[in-house]
């Protein structure tokens, strides 16, 4: 019997999910397919209602709901209040967040910073601190957010973390100055910014993450250093492996998948897109 998951969101169209999670499942021998469907806000509880989904890939703009529509959570999704895997349990749904463990092993790679901007301040955003807190308590964040209201609701959120965090303006020369840098929002945000810092003659030394992957190089990639760019590619890969760990357990495969082996198959099926 084939066991069915998919990825929701919206724009849905050129997710690289499919690949990824198709690449594991030919990997590991099972009969899983996996597919994609364009879900728009408020949308995703009728589309659950009308599926036979075993699990469930959620991305923008979805995991809030997901969260919200799940009856229980793992401790991460608890602590960020968004959920970007659902797995199905009798007649209800399991939220997970892997966003978390993606960043982390896309960042595992980085000396610990002394001071990190994170740009953004939705669910990636918060999935983002609760990484940084894990793997660099005690770096300095400054925060990001073209909305002033989320920027003081994230600012408490990594205070209570026990990071220390402050809302900044954002400048080139403040950016320019981070021995990290976290852009976690979509393709095409702070264009300006991003040009700016292009332009700019200081040295760009320090560690840019973009979670955005789709163009790539993206608009801060090519601003930045490339030898010192992070692609989301990574975090997306690493995220991947362990919604690819959630849903062979959730349908009966004993023990732990070979994550290194999967991360191998998976980055090469993106190469070769």
């Amino acid at each position: 019997m084939t066991t069915s998951f998919c990825v929701v969101g919206s724009p849905i169209e050129h997710s690289l999910s499919p690949i990824l999670h198709k690449a594991a499942y030919k990997q590991l021998g099972v009969d899983f397919t996996y597919g994609k469907n364009e879900v728009l806000a408020s949308d995703l509880a009728d589309f659950l209602s009308s599926t036979d989904l075993s699990g469930v890939s959620v991305t923008m703009p979805l995991k809030q709901e997901a969260f919200a529509l799940a009856s229980s959570h793992d401790h991460n999704s608890l602590t960020t209040g968004a959920s970007n895997t659902l797995v199905r349990s009798a007649n209800s749904w399991r939220g997970f967040n892997t966003d978390i463990y993606g960043i982390s092993q896309a960042l595992a790679g980085v000396s610990e910073p002394m001071n990190t901007v994170v740009i953004g301040s939705g669910a990636t955003a918060r999935s983002g601190l609760v990484a940084l807190a894990t793997l660099f308590p005690r770096t300095e964040v400054q925060l990001v957010s073209r909305n002033p209201d989320a920027g003081v609701e994230l600012e408490a959120f990594a205070k209570k973390l026990g990071l220390s965090a402050a809302v900044m303006s954002p400048t080139p020369e403040a950016i320019l100055s981070a021995d990290l840098v976290m852009s976690l929002v979509p393709a095409g945000s702070f264009i300006e910014l991003w040009e700016q810092i292009r332009q700019s003659d200081e040295p760009k030394s320090g560690t840019l993450f973009d979670v955005a992957y789709n163009p790539w190089p993206s608009k801060p990639a090519l601003a930045w250093n490339l030898p010192n760019v992070i692609s989301g590619i990574e975090m997306l890969i690493w995220q991947a492996i362990e919604q690819v760990q959630l849903f062979s357990s959730a349908a009966g495969m004993p023990g732990e998948i070979d994550r290194s082996a999967l991360y191998s198959v998976m980055k090469e099926a993106v190469s070769l897109k």
